[in-house]
C-alpha cells in the first residue's frame, strides 16, 4: 500500500508537467502579441513555530503543488517600464498538510487535525537584477485560501489556527530564474505565506509557511521582443474627490460576539507619479453587534457576562498610499481616531473575569488591494485588512468611485503659456 501511495503522488506530479506543457501548446495561437508563460512548481518546507501551537507546528514539514499563468511585461505601458518590465499573474497552489518526514502515525495525525487547502492569488514579480539568461526576482501576492480542516469544539479542539473555511492569504517570495532555452526557465524560489482570517472567527492564530520551491515555466511566444529604449511619453497628474463603502464583520474578543462593521471613506486622491497615488480621507466606521458566538464562555466554561453596548462607532483621518498597475493599485495607509465611543475607560468596566481586550490604541493600519471596474477607472473594488497593531481587527470588502477628478490646473496653465509663446 505505502509503495502504490508513493507511485500515485509520481504520477499526480508526472500528469501536473504535463498537462502544464500541453496547455501551453494549445493556446499559444491566441496569445501571438504578448509573451504569456505557465508555470509548474514543488514546494517543500516548514511552518513556523507558534508558542500556543508547539505541538503539532515545531517539526511539521509539509509538500505543495502549484500552477501559475502569466504575463511578463514587455514596456508596452508607462507603468511596466516604470518598474522594469516585472511579471503579473495568478496561482494555483494545493497544499497537504499530512507531515511528509513521517510516512506512519504522526503524518496521519497531521492530516486529521490541519488537512489540505487550496489557494488562489494574483501576484507581482518584479526584477532585482536582469541578464539574458538570469534574473533574480521578488514577488508579492495576495489572494485566499479553502481549507479542508478546521477549528471545531467537539471533533477538531487541536486545530487553534484555522477556524474560517476560506481565510486571507499573503504570499511573499523571493528567488532566481534560470533561462534554458528560449521556451524554459528553471525557477529556484523561498517563500513566506501568511493565512489567517483577519479576526472574523476565533481562535485565530494563523500559520505561516516558510517553504522552498522549485518550478518550470514555459513560454508561449518566446519571440516577443522587448521594446529596448524606453519612450517617455509625458506624464500628467490627476486629482480625484472619491468615497467609499467598506463592510466587514468580526468575531470581537472582548465580549465574544459577532459584530457587522460599515466603513466609509470620503476624501482626497493624486496620482502622483505614473505608478503612485497618494491620499487622505475622512474615515467613519460604525460597528453593530449581531449575534453572540457558538461558545461566549470563559476559561472556565462559565457564560461571559457582558453589558458592552450593541453598538459603537470611531472617526478617523486616514493618509494612504497605492502602488498601482494599470488597473490594479496595491493599497497600504495608516489612521488615526478622533473620536471613538466607547472610549477606553467604559471598555475596561466589562473586564471583570472575561474578554482579552487590551486599550485599543489610536493608531491603526490598512492593507490590500484594489480593482478598477471600468475602463475611465471611476468605479473599484478591494479588499483590506485593518489592523491595530499587531492584531488583525477586521476584513472590509470595499467599493469605491471617484466621483469628481480634475487636472493639474497649475501644469495646464504653463503649458499653455508656453505654447502660445513659441506661436
Amino acid at each position: 500500500m505505502r509503495l502504490l501511495c508513493g507511485f500515485s503522488k509520481y504520477l499526480i506530479v508526472s500528469v501536473f508537467f504535463v498537462g502544464m506543457l500541453f496547455a501551453g501548446n494549445s493556446h499559444a495561437q491566441k496569445f501571438k502579441k504578448s509573451d504569456y508563460f505557465i508555470e509548474g512548481g514543488l514546494r517543500y518546507g516548514s511552518a513556523l513555530y507558534h508558542p500556543k501551537s508547539d505541538i503539532f507546528l515545531k517539526d511539521l514539514f509539509f509538500g505543495s503543488l502549484e500552477l501559475r499563468f502569466g504575463l511578463q511585461a514587455i514596456g508596452k505601458n508607462l507603468w511596466e517600464r516604470s518598474l522594469n518590465k516585472p511579471i503579473v499573474g495568478i496561482a494555483l497552489r494545493y497544499t497537504d498538510y499530512s507531515d511528509f518526514s513521517d510516512a506512519s502515525a504522526i503524518r496521519k495525525w497531521q492530516s486529521r487535525i490541519l488537512g489540505q487547502n487550496v489557494a488562489l492569488f494574483g501576484y507581482l514579480q518584479g526584477p532585482i537584477i536582469r541578464y539574458k539568461w538570469f534574473t533574480w526576482h521578488y514577488q508579492l501576492g495576495m489572494g485566499f485560501a479553502v481549507f479542508t480542516k478546521i477549528y471545531n469544539e467537539k471533533t477538531n479542539p487541536e486545530n487553534n489556527l484555522i477556524s474560517l473555511y476560506v481565510t486571507p492569504y499573503i504570499n511573499i517570495q523571493m528567488g532566481f530564474d534560470f533561462r534554458l532555452n528560449k521556451k524554459f526557465e528553471l525557477c529556484l524560489n523561498a517563500n513566506f505565506v501568511h493565512s489567517s482570517n483577519a479576526s472574523m472567527n476565533m481562535p485565530n492564530f494563523g500559520i505561516n509557511e516558510v517553504q522552498g520551491i522549485v518550478g518550470l515555466r514555459y513560454h508561449f511566444n518566446p519571440d516577443i521582443q522587448w521594446i529596448k529604449e524606453d519612450a517617455k511619453p509625458e506624464f500628467k497628474p490627476e486629482n480625484a474627490l472619491f468615497f467609499t463603502i467598506d463592510p466587514g464583520w468580526l468575531w470581537a474578543r472582548y465580549d465574544d460576539f459577532y459584530y457587522l462593521k460599515v466603513g466609509t471613506n470620503i476624501g482626497y486622491m493624486r496620482h502622483l507619479y505614473p505608478i503612485f497615488n497618494v491620499g487622505i480621507a475622512l474615515d467613519l466606521c460604525y460597528m453593530y453587534k449581531i449575534a453572540p458566538t457558538r461558545d461566549a464562555k470563559d476559561a472556565n466554561g462559565q457564560t461571559i457576562p457582558t453589558d458592552y453596548p450593541t453598538h459603537s462607532h470611531a472617526e478617523a483621518l486616514y493618509a494612504f498610499g497605492e502602488l498601482t498597475f494599470g488597473w490594479f493599485a496595491f493599497h497600504v495607509g495608516i489612521g488615526g481616531y478622533f473620536n471613538r465611543y466607547p472610549r477606553n475607560k467604559e471598555l475596561a468596566k466589562n473586564r471583570d473575569g472575561g474578554g482579552t481586550l487590551k486599550k485599543v490604541p489610536w493608531i491603526y493600519e490598512k492593507i490590500g488591494f484594489r480593482i478598477a471596474i471600468d475602463k475611465q477607472q471611476r468605479h473599484f473594488v478591494g479588499v483590506s485588512i485593518r489592523a491595530h497593531f499587531p492584531v488583525a481587527d477586521y476584513l472590509a470588502f470595499t467599493y469605491g468611485y471617484k466621483f469628481y477628478t480634475f487636472s493639474d490646473i497649475k501644469r495646464n496653465k504653463k503649458e499653455a503659456f508656453s505654447r502660445n509663446r513659441s506661436r
